[in-house]
């Protein structure tokens, strides 16, 4: 079997993907990997090698515009996520219970 290349430039959609065929997470969507590049560019409170290494901000790269659609450099991305992997509570495996309000 050939070995799969990564692309040099990757999209929120396909990252999401590619971070789940690399083990860097068991389940990722793109509208969680937008939520985690906002709140990681977000938090003041952390360092600044921990925030999203994407966008206009120092210390960032700039995302590579392909018409719509924000393309980020696979390598960099990829080594990000191994020093800082995604965190959350993960998919839902049940319904959420309501609280006991009367």
């Amino acid at each position: 079997m050939t070995e799969r290349k990564d692309p040099a430039y990757i999209s929120f959609t396909d990252a999401a993907e590619l971070i789940v065929r690399h083990g860097l997470a068991g389940s990722m969507t793109p509208r969680g990997l937008r939520y985690m590049a906002y709140a990681r560019s977000n938090n003041k409170d952390v360092p600044a090698e921990k925030r999203w290494p994407f966008g206009d901000g120092p210390n960032q790269e700039p995302y590579l515009p392909a018409g719509r659609t924000r393309m980020m450099r696979t390598e960099r991305l990829l080594e990000y996520l191994a020093k800082h992997p995604p965190t959350g509570r993960g998919p839902e495996r049940k319904p959420r219970q309501r609280s006991a309000e009367s």
